[in-house]
């Protein structure tokens, strides 16, 4: 009657161990997500403040045509988040608005840009939205 209980007892320690070790490879393996997904957000945070960040030092008048339509300054942009976020199958937006009738008034600034990590399959693509007024001194 006593034989097989050390052989039990074994078996059900190597199957707390076995959890245990998966529990850990899980926790891992979403740290990693987790880091990947700081990096891309970090990295969409600064390709739209450095692309708002050059309109304070452009001209005035081509920043209108900076916006989603097109012009040099934003197919330059467009792909640079191409190159250095994954998965971004929607254009970059981009808005331009003038704030008064002169442009002296400045104008604000609206730009979203998507991502899709590489660990996600299905779902909605990740963004990142900043806005500011550009003013000319």
């Amino acid at each position: 009657m006593q034989r097989g209980t050390f052989l039990l007892e074994a078996l059900i320690a190597i199957l707390i161990v076995a959890l245990g070790v998966l529990g850990l490879v899980a926790l891992q393996s979403r740290a990693v997500q987790q880091s990947d997904d700081s990096h891309y957000r970090s990295e969409a945070a600064f390709l739209v403040n450095d692309f708002i960040s050059q309109m304070w030092v452009s001209d005035p008048s081509t920043l209108v045509a900076n916006n989603t339509t097109g012009g040099t300054a934003y197919n330059a942009f467009k792909t640079l988040v191409q190159a250095r976020l994954p998965g971004s199958t929607t254009v970059p937006l981009v808005t331009v608005t003038q704030r008064g009738a002169t442009v002296s008034t400045g104008f604000d600034v609206v730009a979203t840009i998507y991502w899709k990590p590489p660990s996600v399959v299905l779902g909605p693509e990740n963004q990142y939205t900043a806005s500011a007024t550009v003013r000319m001194n």
